[in-house]
């Protein structure tokens, strides 16, 4: 594991803040992380001879961005989806081309995406981990996150993946192949590090968990009371359109509680926005995703002027940019549209935005922590908060003389832009250059395996993975 320097100083950048009213402030500090933490935000703090000193005047100081939502496995598959639903994505990736990934290409599909996510700006991703094909895959997704240097919650998802493809066939022991995936995360809760020595703390262990319409209600019960008393966030896709509605399920049978996040949270009722603020629930929005694969609107400015704790993700490099710059740009220009278009209904013109980038920005990083319950570790520069944090460069043409920082950040600035990283303490990417991974050497890897896994697949037919799958969940009379 790389060592991290004792103290690093961050001198004179424009240092985000955000007051009561969730409003962006950049006034010009000093910031002096030691170890793992900030010990110090200031004026003209002092330096020790032994202090790391970044010079960050002209640039901008920004907490870590936190990723609500993501799968980190699958950035290996870029552009594989561009152009599919759900039901296409289910058919192409998560029900077919995963199947063809043994643990060494799980291993660089991991690592390549955190490392886009360090390259990006995101110091912190919530990780809903579906590929359990085995324990190796298992341990060969938290080795890599481990050598990353990312801070990630690695949410351990038991999923009904199939035994074979082209004829689509699934396990027909569903339960019994459920309660092994589960015997599986009863012993990485057990793990202390997770995963190997080498892990300081920036890997935790987490559950996804959907599919719990169709499970006993006493057994969700006890494994959620399981993951709850241990304080693991668990996390469940909660898409009301797709015949996932945790929210419902939660609500109705009183499960909900403040580990939870609920990501996509899209068609929600009035009633659910009241119960995720009232029992401190996390709601994640992944907007690029949601309006390609028929989620529904993106609610994350929704559930936020309602009061819920409100974050964003990427979901999937399959789909979409690994970077949350885009996903604030999305999120935000939809929600005016969203707006504008009531009051053009209404035959009205807007006297102003309701929707504005400070809001968006917080969802990027202390909304983003709040949203999956480590506000109090993560998503801010303050005394005592773990030292995650970012330095974006100004002097990029699409940067220079930008009046407004915030505006900057969330409307014109692009994963380029993000010169410094530090996660935990500890430089992870430096002038742009990243320094956990030899990327020239990772780049190279993952073009070759790449080939590899195409040779694999090359015969599959796709189309009738997907045809047959709508079939086993007779969904046929739905499709248009």
């Amino acid at each position: 594991m790389t060592a991290v320097s004792n103290s690093v100083l961050l001198r004179g950048g424009h240092v985000l803040v955000f007051d009561k009213e969730k409003k962006a402030t950049f006034s010009v500090l000093d910031v002096l992380v030691e170890g793992t933490v900030i010990s110090k935000v200031g004026h003209h703090i002092p330096a020790r001879p032994e202090t790391k000193i970044i010079d960050a005047s002209g640039k901008i100081v920004c907490p870590g961005f936190v990723d609500t939502h993501r799968h980190l496995w699958q950035s290996h598959l870029r552009t594989s989806v561009a152009n599919q639903t759900l039901l296409e994505y289910c058919g192409h990736l998560l029900f077919g081309r995963a199947l063809f990934y043994k643990p060494h290409d799980v291993y660089l599909a991991q690592l390549g995406a955190a490392a886009e996510a360090i390259h990006c700006g995101v110091t912190t991703v919530l990780d809903h981990s579906h590929i359990q094909l085995s324990e190796e895959h298992i341990q060969q997704c938290i080795r890599a996150s481990i050598d990353s240097g990312l801070r990630s919650i690695y949410c351990f998802a038991p999923y009904g993946l199939p035994e074979s493809i082209n004829p689509l066939r699934f396990s027909d022991k569903p339960n019994e192949l459920h309660q092994r995936q589960l015997h599986q995360f009863y012993k990485l809760s057990n793990q202390v590090p997770l995963g190997n020595l080498q892990n300081d703390g920036r890997v935790t262990l987490g559950l996804g968990y959907d599919g719990i319409e169709y499970r006993p209600v006493e057994d969700t019960k006890k494994l959620l009371e399981f993951a709850h008393d241990r304080g693991l966030p668990i996390t469940f896709h909660d898409c009301r359109r797709h015949g996932m509605s945790a929210m419902k399920f939660l609500r109705e049978n009183n499960l909900l509680s403040d580990t939870m996040v609920l990501s996509h949270f899209t068609f929600p009722l009035e009633e659910d926005f009241e119960a995720a603020k009232r029992h401190g629930v996390g709601i994640s929005s992944t907007p690029e995703s949601e309006m390609q694969m028929g989620h529904g609107w993106p609610e994350a400015f929704p559930a936020m002027r309602h009061g819920c704790k409100t974050g964003l993700g990427v979901d999937s490099s399959a789909i979409c940019s690994g970077d949350l710059f885009s996903a604030m740009r999305m999120c935000l220009q939809m929600q005016r549209a969203r707006d504008n278009h009531e009051l053009a209904c209404r035959n009205k013109i807007p006297k102003q935005l309701q929707a504005t980038v400070d809001q968006v920005l917080y969802m990027a990083t202390l909304g983003g922590a709040e949203a999956i319950h480590r506000e109090s570790e993560i998503g801010s520069i303050g005394v005592g908060k773990r030292a995650d944090i970012i330095l974006i460069s100004t002097d990029s043409p699409c940067m220079v003389a930008a009046g407004d920082p915030a505006a900057a950040l969330v409307l014109h600035a692009s994963p380029s832009d993000v010169e410094h990283v530090i996660i935990n303490g500890e430089v992870v990417k430096e002038n742009g250059k990243l320094l956990r991974v030899d990327w020239s050497t990772l780049k190279h890897e993952l073009r070759e395996n790449m080939k590899e896994l195409e040779e694999s697949y090359k015969s599959a037919d796709w189309s009738r993975n997907t045809d047959e799958m709508v079939d086993a969940w007779k969904m046929t009379d739905k499709l248009e």
